[in-house]
């Protein structure tokens, strides 16, 4: 079954702990995926990330290492279905880019999490990183189709996945709903048509065949 091939390969990475899994050439240095882990500097990065960037995500709260350290190990660790890289240039971790949401019927899955929290002067890595992700989903996790979903408003992520040759397919509405240490937002649907999104949520894609296409076209 698609789900099995799916989950056994996320499983293999996840139990050889976090050495390098996917490598990428940008201009001639070679930069790493890696499983994220429980480390101090991994949970204190990421908790720093999440609060300086948290306008990129559906979900506002105050970020706390408590919190992040549960959340690698509930969320991404222990989750089957997902799986999260930390990318790595030159012995640095830099970021992170997300693998989840497999959905069997249409063998497909969504990028997730996909974050620079480190600037330098490499123009041109996430582009490349997520193409590797991209290609890493096609070859060895043998989807049909790779999603991902992105804020409207995001426009310099939006340009990255185009360029990665993603298509916007759907643009869903969403309204904030308020939470005990934040806010969240969730898709909605719009009843008149005076009615208006307080946000909007693009879901880009690319097929096996276009990513196919694509590789011939520019190999």
């Amino acid at each position: 079954m698609a789900i099995s091939h799916y989950r056994d390969q996320l499983r293999k990475i996840k139990e050889l702990g976090p050495v390098d899994s996917i490598k990428v050439d940008v201009d001639g240095t070679l930069v790493f995926l890696r499983p994220v882990d429980e480390s101090e500097e991994t949970v204190h990065l990421m908790t720093e990330w999440r609060n300086k960037y948290g306008h990129v995500f559906r979900t506002k709260f105050k970020a706390t290492e408590d919190k992040t350290r549960k959340y690698i190990r509930n969320q991404i660790m222990n989750n089957p279905d997902r799986i999260l890289f930390m990318i790595i240039l030159k012995n640095q971790k830099i970021g992170h880019i997300g693998v989840f949401n497999y959905d069997e019927i249409n063998n497909t899955a969504e990028i997730d999490n996909v974050l620079r929290g480190v600037r330098n002067n490499s123009p041109g890595l996430m582009e490349k990183v997520t193409k590797s992700v991209i290609r890493w989903m096609f070859e060895d996790l043998k989807l049909s189709k790779v999603l991902l979903k992105v804020s409207s408003d995001l426009y310099k992520a939006i340009n990255l996945y185009e360029r990665c040759h993603m298509l916007t397919v759907r643009t869903i509405p969403c309204k904030r709903v308020f939470t005990e240490d934040g806010w969240r937002w969730e898709e909605t649907l719009l009843q008149t048509e005076s009615d208006f999104g307080e946000r909007y949520i693009n879901t880009m894609e690319i097929t096996k065949e276009s990513y196919l296409l694509y590789e011939k076209m520019f190999k």
